[in-house]
């Protein structure tokens, strides 16, 4: 059986599929990185100005732990937004979402057990690298196997989509197949164009 590496070279469709969940991943970092930075600045400033009443030193709340509130936000912001909408902001603009394997929303559990490797990002790219590594599903982490999760498309890909633009095609909003320009109904899956 091949691994995702393998496929990875040769299939476009796979590899617009990681880079899609790529982008995804780093829009809800930076949302979730914001969020964390604005929620510590309130948090740090009860200390600072007690620091700056009695003298104390204001670092007595440790500024390295950043690193680690964001990752316990990344854990809970994934797994609540993936288990009661199916999406985070990232996946919605990418056209993504998380499935459980029978095509439904992930339970709570599934979906906690996916994110939790979100808690660092190195276990995120451990996650991503070993499951690319291993047989199975290409576009599964190891923790989507162990939940039972898989992300999936729920349009044609904006990248695609942008691309296709540039060249003067054109691809079905609901089925993503390339369909001629003039078309009013898509070729495949006989949906209106808008």
């Amino acid at each position: 059986m091949s691994t995702g590496f393998e496929r990875l070279g040769n299939d476009s469709q796979l590899q617009d599929h990681w880079i899609r969940r790529l982008v995804a991943f780093i829009i809800d970092s930076i949302l979730v990185s914001v969020v964390t930075f604005i929620i510590t600045i309130i948090v740090w400033i009860p200390f600072i100005l007690m620091a700056a009443a009695t003298g104390l030193p204001w670092n007595l709340f440790n500024p390295f732990s950043f690193p680690f509130y964001s990752g316990m936000l990344s854990v809970l912001y994934f797994t609540l937004f993936e288990t009661y909408s199916g999406s985070t902001f990232g996946k919605r603009i990418m056209s993504l979402k998380t499935t459980s394997l029978d095509g439904q929303r992930p339970s709570l559990r599934s979906a906690f057990i996916r994110n939790v490797s979100k808690i660092y990002w190195i276990l995120v790219l451990v996650d991503v690298l070993i499951g690319l590594a291993s047989s199975g599903s290409p576009r599964q982490k190891v923790t989507d196997r162990v939940a039972g999760t898989i992300v999936v498309s729920t349009s044609v890909s904006p990248l695609i989509r942008a691309a296709s633009n540039q060249a003067g095609e054109r691809f079905c909003p609901h089925c993503g197949q390339k369909s001629s320009a003039d078309a009013k109904y898509c070729p495949y899956c006989g949906k209106e164009q808008s």
